[in-house]
């Protein structure tokens, strides 16, 4: 899943990772001749990088950003109050991520793009929602759920 690239750090071996959108970290080394990222060794090569897209296998495998913290949570649903915009496509904004706890019944969970992926989940399962990624829920039977959002704290809306 492509990402935008939000800015840059350090990791402990001093080698340049890239903050993305998602809240996810990725190296960015420059490992000639295998690897030419030239642009990561000034600061005006990695200012232009800045909103550049690298793909997230992280976020294709619907993985939570380390140091992710929970800031508010939905009230608690049933098959009776889910509201009307969680049935249909929808998205999260920009760095936050979804939780979704069922606490009873079943719920089905559909990510809409960039491939059609669709989850039964029970008491037994937890899913999150990928940041920007269309999705929906329905459900299945007699359901009880809440959402918590997550996000990275130093992404700012």
């Amino acid at each position: 899943m492509e990402r935008p690239i939000t800015g840059f750090d350090r990791d402990a071996e001093d080698h340049w990772v890239a903050l993305l959108s998602c809240g996810h970290r990725q190296h960015v080394r420059h490992q000639p001749p295998f690897v030419d990222r030239g642009w990561t060794q000034t600061d005006a090569g990695r200012e232009d990088a800045l909103g550049q897209m690298l793909d997230c296998s992280l976020c294709d495998r619907m993985e939570l950003p380390e140091g992710a913290v929970r800031y508010k949570s939905t009230p608690i649903f049933t098959d009776i109050t889910i509201p009307k915009a969680l049935r249909r496509e929808h998205t999260t904004k920009p760095g936050v991520w979804g939780k979704i706890r069922v606490l009873d019944g079943k719920l089905l969970y559909e990510i809409l793009q960039p491939t059609l992926q669709t989850f039964t989940l029970d008491r037994n399962s937890t899913a999150f929602i990928v940041p920007e990624v269309p999705h929906r829920v329905e459900k299945i039977r007699n359901v009880i759920f809440q959402v918590d959002f997550l996000k990275i704290p130093a992404i700012d809306d």
